[in-house]
């Protein structure tokens, strides 16, 4: 029984060390998410809101335009042009090349079954560590 419990902790790991290696900007959550529900319907690329959090100072239009060539879907841009959302069919190659580009920062994201009106649900990790930070000093985060 341990060993066995063992075993499932040392591939867990294994894993998120390869989540790390091969898709460092993107959460864990949702490439397991991705992972569960491809296991579940292998032919079909499962709809994602996906969040694209990039640096600053990019053309938004010139990004917009390349994420409606990619998705099919124009993203909504938050955050003066760092946040990027939209709903889209998502495989593991897409978050590989959006991983490895050099103008993002971290790709979140939440399995929607369908293709709806969803805006953002998350926060850029500094971001959300800024909060973190200032709770509870009598200052809204930001």
């Amino acid at each position: 029984m341990s060993f066995a419990v063992d075993e499932i902790s040392i591939a867990f790991e294994n894993l998120q060390k390869k989540y790390e290696e091969h898709l460092p900007k993107v959460d864990p959550d949702l490439i397991w998410n991705l992972l569960y529900r491809k296991r579940e319907n292998p032919s079909d690329d499962p709809i994602f809101l996906v969040e694209v959090f990039t640096k600053p100072g990019l053309d938004t239009e010139e990004v917009r335009k390349y994420i409606l060539q990619k998705t099919g879907r124009a993203p909504q841009t938050y955050d003066n042009g760092t946040h990027y959302v939209t709903n889209q069919k998502l495989n593991l190659r897409m978050l590989k090349e959006m991983s490895d580009s050099d103008d993002v920062l971290e790709i979140k994201g939440e399995y929607t079954e369908r293709i709806g009106a969803f805006g953002p649900s998350h926060e850029h990790r500094e971001n959300a560590q800024v909060g973190r930070q200032t709770a509870g000093r009598g200052k809204p985060p930001g």
